[in-house]
């Protein structure tokens, strides 16, 4: 049984993740000719599945904690089995992509984020299933402000389709990029 305060935060988990989950709906049906448009697809697609899968399996993990003599180990290492899946196959298509550098690095990103998502989890997961320890739950609330956080950076950037986390946010307020694309200035 989790302690009350562990339960609260699995509420407030659980319901950000549906919130987000609507949201992100919405976003994509605003957008739905960058997703037909050969330009744009793959990008849009990724960022829009992977936004989907952690928006999810924050979701997933938080509702599972609610139910009263629930195993969460197993939840999360059925949960993190399909993020890590997700990413090997998201590394499967960057090494058959004949994208850009900064599309393949972008996908880099993509791959890295889950893999710690995944990993963290699946660690936590495997911790809980071993005996009941309280540091694996804690390890879980981290996963799903890394769930929200990972999937609310996808979502905005698919609903921009150009880059705009932290770092070319400093390169553009260098001047070294432009807002809109977030290629180099001729």
């Amino acid at each position: 049984m989790l302690p009350d305060q562990y339960r609260e935060f699995f509420i407030a988990g659980a319901g950000a993740a549906a919130a987000l989950i609507g949201l992100l709906f919405v976003a994509v049906s605003v957008f739905p000719e960058q997703a037909r448009q050969a330009t744009t697809r793959v990008q849009f697609q990724s960022r829009a599945s992977a936004a989907l899968l952690v928006f999810s399996n924050a979701l997933v993990i938080s509702l599972s904690a609610l139910v009263p003599g629930v195993s969460l180990g197993w939840w999360a290492t059925a949960a993190a089995t399909s993020v890590l899946l997700f990413a090997a196959g998201a590394a499967r298509t960057l090494a058959g992509d004949t994208g850009g550098k900064r599309h393949r690095g972008e996908s880099l990103w993509l791959i890295v984020g889950l893999l710690l998502i995944g990993g963290f989890e699946m660690y936590a997961g495997i911790r809980l299933i071993a005996g009941p320890d309280l540091d694996p739950v804690r390890t879980l609330n981290y996963v799903i402000i890394g769930d929200l956080l990972y999937g609310i950076s996808r979502a905005w950037r698919l609903v921009g389709l150009h880059d705009t986390g932290w770092w070319s946010s400093v390169l553009l307020i260098a001047g070294h990029t432009s807002a809109k694309t977030g290629e180099p200035e001729s």
